[in-house]
This record gives C-alpha cells, sequence and structure tokens, in this order.
C-alpha cells in the first residue's frame, strides 16, 4: 500500500465536504424521481399490484424477471396505490440505494487515500455516470442488484463473508446476473481461510436464497428463465451491432429491426445466426474470464478492495459485452465494480467502461430508435461495444499477467536454470 494512503488500522472519516459532495451528487436523482417519465415502471406497478392483489407470477401473469424483483416492486405499489404515485416512491426508493452506493465509494476513497484528492474520484466518476444515465438509472431496477454486488465486493475485501454472501445472493436473486461472482468469492474465501471462511460466504449465499422455499410453495418463480431463453438477438448488443452496422452498408439487407415483447430485436435469417454464434460465445468468454479470475486468485490473492474489484469486473464484462442481450440499463451492472478499480492501477478499462456508459445515453438522443438507428448512432453504437470489449480484454489479460508473474515469481532459481 502507498505511503500516501491512511492505515487500515484508522477509520476513516467524513469532512462536512464529504456530506456535502453526497447531498449533492444525490440531490439531482431525488429530483428526477417526481419525473412523469414511466419506462418500465408501468411494468413493475401493474406485475406488483396483481400481486398484491391475489394473482400468481407466471401463472395467472407473466413475470420475466428474478422472484426478488417483484418483492422490491410491491412496497411502492402498496403505498401509491396509483401508477403516479408509485413512479415517485419507487424513484426515491431507488434514490436511497444511489446513495447507498456512492457513500461506499466514497468512504472506500477517504480509507485509501485519505483526504487527498485522489479520495473522491471513484465517487465523482461515479456521480457524473448517474447523472447521465439517469433515464435508464431510475427508471429501471437494476440499481438495487447493482448496490448488492458493490456492497459484496467490499464486504469480500473487508473479510465479513457472511454479509458479503447474503449480499450476492439477494443481488443474484434480484437480477442473477451477479451469480458469475460466486466462483470468485467462494475461491477468494478459500485462499484466505480455507473451509472456514468458503463456509462462512455459504452460509450468506443461504440466507439470502432462503425465502425462495416458502415461495415455491405457491409461486413457480424459475418460469422466468423460459422468458429469457426464448428472446431474440437484441439490437444494442454486440453481434446485433455488427450486423446492422453490415446491414446500412448494404452487405446483409435481409435483417429487419423489430419491436419485440421486451425490447427491440434484430429478426431475419442472418440474425438467427448472429444471435445463435453469440449464445455460444457469450458462454464460452464468461467461463473463460471467470477462468482466469480463479487462476489469478489461486496464485495471488487480491487483498485491496480495487484488486477485487478489477478481478470481478472481467467476468461481469465479459458477461454484459458477449450477451445477445445488451439492455442499456446493463451498464449499471459494471460503474460500481469500476468505480473501486480507479482506486489504484492501471486506469484506462475502468475509465472505458464510465465512457461506455455515458455514450450510452447518446444512442437514444435524436435517434430514430424505434425504427432502426442511422448511420452516425449506429457508430456511437459501435464504439460503446468496442469500449466495452477492450476494457474486458484489459482486465482479464491483466489478471493473467498477475497470476503469470506469481507463478513465475514462487519457482526457485534452480528450477528456472
Amino acid at each position: 500500500m502507498s505511503a500516501s494512503s491512511p492505515s487500515p488500522s484508522s477509520p476513516p472519516r467524513f469532512t462536512p465536504w464529504h456530506w456535502l459532495g453526497l447531498a449533492v451528487s444525490v440531490a439531482p436523482l431525488a429530483l428526477y424521481a417526481f419525473s412523469s417519465r414511466v419506462k418500465d415502471l408501468e411494468l413493475y406497478f401493474n406485475t406488483a399490484h396483481a400481486f398484491l392483489g391475489g394473482a400468481t407470477p407466471n401463472q395467472d401473469f407473466r413475470f420475466e424477471y428474478p422472484p426478488y424483483a417483484l418483492l422490491w416492486f410491491v412496497p411502492a405499489a402498496w403505498l401509491g396505490g396509483t401508477l403516479k404515485a408509485f413512479v415517485l416512491l419507487f424513484g426515491l426508493q431507488l434514490t436511497l440505494f444511489d446513495a447507498a452506493s456512492k457513500w461506499l465509494l466514497l468512504y472506500e476513497g477517504v480509507r485509501r487515500w485519505g483526504h487527498s484528492l485522489r479520495a473522491w474520484v471513484p465517487f465523482a466518476a461515479y456521480s457524473v455516470a448517474s447523472w447521465v444515465m439517469s433515464v435508464h438509472y431510475l427508471k429501471r431496477y437494476d440499481l438495487i442488484p447493482a448496490t448488492f454486488t458493490l456492497a459484496a465486493l467490499v464486504a469480500l475485501s473487508r473479510r465479513r463473508d457472511v454479509l458479503a454472501g447474503l449480499a450476492l445472493s439477494v443481488g443474484i436473486v434480484t437480477k442473477l446476473y451477479p451469480v458469475v461472482l460466486v466462483p470468485l468469492a467462494l475461491a477468494l474465501c478459500w485462499r484466505r481461510g480455507s473451509w472456514t471462511s468458503a463456509r462462512r460466504l455459504v452460509l450468506g449465499l443461504v440466507l439470502g436464497a432462503l425465502p425462495l422455499l416458502p415461495l415455491s410453495a405457491f409461486w413457480p418463480w424459475w418460469g422466468f428463465a423460459s422468458f429469457h431463453v426464448a428472446r431474440g438477438l437484441q439490437v444494442e448488443s454486440l453481434g446485433a451491432s455488427l450486423l446492422w452496422g453490415a446491414h446500412l452498408l448494404g452487405q446483409v439487407p435481409d435483417v429487419t429491426w423489430v419491436h419485440a415483447p421486451a425490447a427491440y430485436e434484430l429478426h431475419g435469417a442472418a440474425a438467427e445466426w448472429v444471435k445463435g454464434v453469440s449464445r455460444w460465445v457469450w458462454v464460452a468468454g464468461s467461463l473463460a474470464s471467470a477462468a482466469v479470475g480463479l487462476w489469478a486468485v489461486r496464485r495471488r490473492t487480491p487483498e485491496r478492495v480495487e484488486d477485487l474489484a478489477r478481478l470481478a469486473l472481467g467476468p461481469l464484462i465479459a458477461f454484459v459485452v458477449l450477451n445477445p442481450v445488451l439492455s442499456p440499463q446493463y451498464l449499471v451492472w459494471l460503474t460500481g465494480a469500476a468505480g473501486l478499480a480507479l482506486l489504484s492501477g492501471p486506469r484506462a478499462a475502468p475509465v472505458a467502461v464510465f465512457i461506455a456508459a455515458v455514450m450510452t445515453r447518446g444512442i437514444f438522443a435524436g435517434s430514430t430508435y424505434n425504427t432502426g438507428i442511422g448511420a452516425p448512432h449506429e457508430v456511437l453504437l459501435l464504439v460503446r461495444n468496442g469500449l466495452l470489449l477492450f476494457a474486458g480484454i484489459a482486465l482479464v489479460h491483466e489478471a493473467w499477467r498477475s497470476a503469470a508473474g506469481a507463478e513465475q515469481a514462487t519457482v526457485s532459481p534452480e528450477a528456472r536454470s
């Protein structure tokens, strides 16, 4: 650790400037919660309202999300009663999660760098991204599992394994994607404390998923998976962006931009082929990036939160950028870990993630998104996906080099000769 950073034994203290900065970063989003823009919030309200009325998800109505998602919708629907009130209350609920994420990033910055300006970097980058992404940030629910994932990474770095497992489990049963971090978390706990540490993590995972047992008695919650298996090639995914670019150049005429039930998709024979290839690349790439992370943990245990965040970002980015479905709110999944990664070390990859997140808003601004984007917005989409791909490759390569260097360092001079 750098000599300029505070001692881990000294708990970080916020000055009035830190509290003011936190308030300033949250205030615009608290005000945006009063916006009448609905987006997916109408779907959330309708499903929660039906559930409160006695309807059973995936029997009486389709529910396309993991089960805990609905449970997060219920309080605002119950208190509000109308869609207008729900939009406000759910937006304010998300603002609390936003404040929690920003507090964690600022706290970790102060813990790492004291009261220097460098302590503000993760918090500042995340705050700017949250403002620019507000339409996806506060009009979708992805901020909730993202906050739990960020909390899990911080808890793992502090060796609070039960809490880490609990936060990770709640995130998984809310949005599923944090499942890619479970092998990394188990490997880290095993490396640090053998079976005892890993057992505590598993305990947290089990506690977080325990409510699924009573839910299963009346709610076939696992039905959400079949909906996502049947989804098509979403227009913002890496494969779709390349295919639509070829279409605009006149190379693949048999491609149509269609408003499907859950998103805009590309349809046609070429799109079906790209979707099939994308699924295999997605699975292989996610597994490969996770495997490199596991190898890196086996060779060198990450002790600092930023080192753990960089390892976690590898499989997270692979899961997002190689996915046949890449909705704009998926960038929210990455920005918390990218903020932690800015605490120290190479900055190119996490900065690329933040630039990609900010650029995502531009794909919609002034575009003909409902009928098919034109050349300028297509270039923006390709650059956005390229930045994510670059960040993922850079982080996986960094983990590979770190593991290889640690392995080389363990070889005796006699063996090397």
